[in-house]
């Protein structure tokens, strides 16, 4: 019994002692690194927890679950969304917007491009497509003809793509940056495509920083999805939201699956999101099944009416 109790306290200490990091990442990019695993360690700590009990070892037990319910408090993004009123279509009334990451453009390009077109968004925001041999754009073209396309990495690019014209566009290429304002029933809207670095040890951080100034170019209302590569309740997606002036739309779960397998999916990270100005109201936003990318589309509606 004392070894299976040394062992439940190593073990409950350890995960405790993560989830307590990743509370703190306004401090530091490495104690937000630790958050974005938040979910699957309260998970793996209730085993733990029912060992603690199981040993009576009562104030560890109540400490580990203080901190699981503190943990469980913050994961309230995954839920809360708005679900698709018409999930098949589009519809006058709303702007649609897809975002999807490619995968190193390693994506089928026709699974995509048929998703896509089945779904009938007014947007799409493309991150790691690619700009020399450029599949999935390349086969949108005709039912989305305007385009801008930025290189950021090698041939890996970033998109957005409309069934109207733009009335702006722009690149920030270092900051994996992409927009165009484009117009649903007379009124403006800037869609952003972002693709935001790895958490700590990689420069997520500083790209944030970076960021911080080119918000107040862009026109608003303003969209801005993406592979964000942290999750809603990171430190990290909260500082994005708060200098562009936009808030997270909630109830977009895990969209990076690691494959389309049920170890992907048990896996899956919640870090594909949509941040909308606070004028604008959702009219829907889910995610899509797997189009043979290690990410899931994420589609969102906005009300035109509201703009």
């Amino acid at each position: 019994m004392n070894s299976l109790r040394r062992f439940a306290l190593f073990c409950s200490w350890a995960i405790a002692a993560a989830l307590i990091a990743g509370q703190f990442g306004a401090f530091h990019p490495a104690a937000d690194s630790f958050s974005h695993l938040r979910l699957h360690l309260v998970v793996l700590a209730l085993p733990f927890l029912l060992l603690l009990l199981i040993t009576r070892s009562w104030i560890n037990g109540f400490l580990l679950a203080t901190v699981i319910t503190v943990s469980i408090g913050s994961l309230g993004q995954l839920f809360g969304g708005t679900a698709l009123a018409h999930a098949e279509t589009g519809e006058d009334g709303r702007l649609r917007v897809i975002s999807l990451n490619l995968n190193h453009n390693n994506a089928d390009a026709g699974r995509v491009a048929a998703y896509i077109e089945a779904m009938r968004p007014d947007v799409v925001t493309l991150q790691e497509a690619a700009v020399e041999s450029p599949r999935v754009t390349k086969r949108l073209k005709e039912a989305y003809p305007h385009q801008v396309i930025c290189r950021y990495r090698g041939e890996v690019g970033i998109a957005v793509l409309s069934r109207t014209p733009f009335s702006g566009t722009g690149c920030m290429n270092d900051h994996r940056l992409a927009w165009a304002t484009v117009s649903k029933d007379g009124k403006n809207t800037t869609v952003a495509s972002l693709h935001l670095r790895w958490p700590y040890p990689l420069p997520q951080a500083e790209q944030i920083d970076t960021l911080s100034g080119v918000w107040d170019q862009l026109d608003t209302p303003l969209v801005i999805t993406g592979d964000f590569n942290a999750v809603p309740w990171s430190h990290a997606v909260q500082k994005v939201a708060a200098q562009s002036g936009t808030r997270v739309v909630p109830g977009l779960r895990r969209s990076f699956t690691w494959g389309d397998n049920w170890l992907g999916d048990l896996m899956a990270l919640p870090i594909d999101h949509a941040l909308i100005s606070p004028t604008l109201k959702v009219g829907g936003a889910a995610l899509g099944p797997h189009v043979s990318s290690d990410h899931l589309p994420l589609i969102v509606d906005i009300e035109t009416g509201a703009l």
